[in-house]
């Protein structure tokens, strides 16, 4: 007996609510890795003596080309995707320690743990074929050609393996709206939850830095494109989930939503003018 009725959820109303919460998510995770990362950083090269500039576009150093020494080179650009990383392992113990919870607050840490992951290996792989960012850390390795593509290579199949790995969680996540999550309702579900988001979340970010957008960082957002492609792949192998048997409603997360709102504009105005550490400015 379907005593919440999950086979009439399926309609465009409750697919845009589901879409909304979790890109909301998304965007949050996003501006949580990106921003620790920054911000860890400038600290970082206060050790150095070194200043700047945080934009909304990247950490811009006001320095002397000259001033740039090979440990402060190593440690300020590997430290935003190793602070990423870092950051992912946390929010996936968070994550799994509230994983059959209702709240749907347990995605924010989910997605974190995405960005996380994308944000250290495909600053990897894109570093290291633009030579830039990350690829800087490589350059003072001298790393050859060979070792370079072999590195990308298996950044890359990292990277979609341990997001692979978020299937099942993003599925089981369905518990937020569904009593059972089963074959005619889990693509729908999925769409929502994790394809919408991601795309179109991507997409918003990528805009949300226009038009100083540089190269690397269009790189590493567009990898998480690429995101999509194992757990496109899986999700359907997922068995049927039966959950708590009380009605589940889908409602939209207003809190969340106008949160994720406010963040993006603040993001855009603040980081447009810039943040400076040191005695930069």
């Amino acid at each position: 007996m379907d005593k919440s009725l999950d086979r009439n959820k399926r309609t465009p109303g409750n697919f845009f609510v589901i879409s909304a919460n979790s890109s909301a998510y998304f965007i949050l995770a996003f501006l949580f890795v990106y921003l620790i990362g920054q911000f860890s950083t400038a600290i970082a090269a206060m050790q150095f003596d070194y200043t700047g500039i945080i934009y909304y576009f990247k950490l811009v150093y006001t320095i002397d080309t000259n001033s740039w020494l090979s440990d402060a080179v190593k440690l300020l650009f590997s430290l935003p995707p190793v602070t990423a990383l870092f950051v992912a392992m946390i929010s996936l113990i968070a994550f799994l320690k509230m994983h059959t919870s209702k709240s749907s607050f347990k995605l924010f840490f989910l997605w974190t743990f995405v960005h996380g992951i994308i944000w250290f290996f495909g600053a990897l792989v894109a570093g290291m074929l633009l030579d830039s960012g990350f690829g800087y850390v490589i350059l003072y390795m001298y790393f050859k050609d060979t070792g370079k593509l072999i590195l990308s290579l298996l950044a890359l199949a990292m990277m979609l393996t341990a997001i692979g790995f978020t299937t099942k969680w993003f599925v089981f996540s369905a518990n937020s709206y569904f009593n059972q999550l089963n074959e005619h309702s889990r693509t729908f579900f999925m769409l929502a939850q994790v394809f919408i988001p991601m795309f179109f979340g991507t997409m918003l970010l990528i805009l949300i830095k226009l038009p100083r957008l540089i190269p690397y960082e269009l790189f590493v957002l567009l990898t998480t494109l690429l995101g999509i492609i194992p757990i496109a792949l899986l999700y359907n192998s997922n068995p049927t989930y039966f959950f708590e048997e009380e009605p589940v409603k889908i409602k939209l997360i207003w809190p969340v939503v106008i949160l994720a709102i406010i963040s993006i504009v603040g993001f855009r105005v603040i980081f447009g003018i810039g943040v400076p550490f040191g005695s930069a400015g």
